[in-house]
Parts: structure tokens; sequence; C-alpha cells
């Protein structure tokens, strides 16, 4: 699978992506990935989340995490939204 992660300045517009990488593998090893990028991302674009598109399926979201609720990607009821 090839998956494109979007840093993300503001994680309610999709459009603010600022830094994009493609990688390929498995969705888990990739959002495993954006997850071990994440502080490198806040400090030099205050990126305040990251989605994940699938680039086989026509660039579809299917991860989105923001940075103040990382629990949220295991217990998603722990408030913001992941999306899988």
């Amino acid at each position: 699978m090839r998956y494109r992660i979007e840093y993300l300045v503001e994680t309610t517009d999709e459009l603010s992506v600022c830094q994009t990488g493609e990688i390929e593998g498995e969705l888990d090893r990739v959002e495993l990935q954006a997850r071990l990028d994440s502080e490198k991302m806040k400090h030099a674009f205050q990126a305040g989340g990251f989605q994940i598109r699938d680039l086989m399926d026509g660039g579809r979201i299917v991860t989105l995490e923001t940075f103040d609720d990382p629990l949220a990607a295991y217990w998603p009821d722990a408030g913001d939204q992941v999306i899988h």
C-alpha cells in the first residue's frame, strides 16, 4: 500500500497542510512513522496533527489524529475522532 502523511497546522481544515511525505507499507507502520515524526513537525511547522491518505484509493483520508489527544487513536471515545 502507498500512503501520504500530511501534517496539518489546523486539524479541522484538511487544506492546512504544512508538510507531506509518501511512504509504502501497512497502515499501522505508516501511523507509527507519523507519530514518531510528530515532535519534529510540531516544532518546525507548528503542526497540530496529521492525516494519512491512501494513494491507492484516490487519496481517501484513512487516519486523522490530533497531537493534543494522542490516546484517541486507541480509545476513539477519549475525545477527538480518529478515522480508520
